[in-house]
């Protein structure tokens, strides 16, 4: 006898709701979906949001996204995301997504943040933590007072980055940076470092700038130590303006 509706635990595999026609196409999709990323090379958890478009359906296949963003993960990155938008545009074309993680590297992290579809330029967000010390007190009693900053980047490329490229140059905008495991004597060396080297937030924007002539904006933020505020600076490739990412 074929089990009816009506029947105890009968289940109708032929009901697809996300099918019903609509009037409006939006954009939908998952958000802070946590999955390993590996590639043979390096293992770190990312967080993903992949949106597409309902197209003139009721809704999206949100499980049709877990699956393509849990296959093929043995791609470099920027392959893999594509590889995600390819595999949901099959079937729900429009598909964007947006990849943030830790990145590992010395004893250190960077946050990065990717935002990529199938066909489009690739963008980055970096947030990358270093050392200043202040030139002013520098300057007027031979100690510049030392706070840890950090400093944004949003970047396009056509091309996927070297990461620990772009994170070394990034690096390179601050008095010092920061290393977990010291001795008293390498901490000594480190204060020496960022003495001679004084920077305001205002110079670690320019000194960024420099490194990344094409950059789309570049934020920077030093968490004060003598004041209950913070020092931040800003550039924008179009003023007024900041990129989504």
């Amino acid at each position: 006898m074929v089990q009816g509706r009506s029947e105890p635990g009968y289940i109708d595999t032929t009901a697809d709701v996300q099918q019903e026609p609509s009037s409006l196409a939006i954009n939908a999709g998952i958000a802070e979906l946590k999955l390993f990323y590996r590639n043979g090379i390096m293992s770190f958890p990312v967080r993903l949001t992949i949106f597409t478009s309902t197209g003139l359906h009721r809704g999206v296949h949100m499980s049709r996204l877990v699956h393509a963003a849990s296959s093929n993960r043995s791609k470099t990155i920027d392959r893999w995301l594509r590889a995600i938008c390819e595999e949901v545009n099959r079937t729900q074309p429009g598909s964007e997504i947006l990849c943030s993680f830790e990145y590992p590297y010395s004893d250190r992290f960077a946050d990065i943040t990717i935002r990529v579809t199938q066909e489009s330029v690739l963008t980055y967000k970096f947030v990358v933590k270093g050392i200043t010390a202040c030139p002013c007190s520098k300057k007027m009693i031979g100690i510049g007072h030392m706070q840890r900053a950090e400093i944004t980047l949003v970047v396009r490329s056509r091309k996927a980055l070297d990461l620990a490229q772009v994170i070394g140059k990034i690096e390179e905008c601050f008095s010092a940076v920061p290393k977990e495991e010291m001795k008293r004597v390498e901490e000594a060396r480190k204060i020496i470092e960022a003495q001679e080297n004084p920077k305001f937030a205002e110079d670690l924007v320019r000194e960024c700038l420099k490194r990344f002539p094409n950059a789309l904006y570049i934020f920077a933020r030093c968490f004060e130590s003598i004041h209950m505020h913070d020092a931040v600076a800003k550039w924008t490739s179009k003023p007024g303006w900041i990129p989504a990412i």
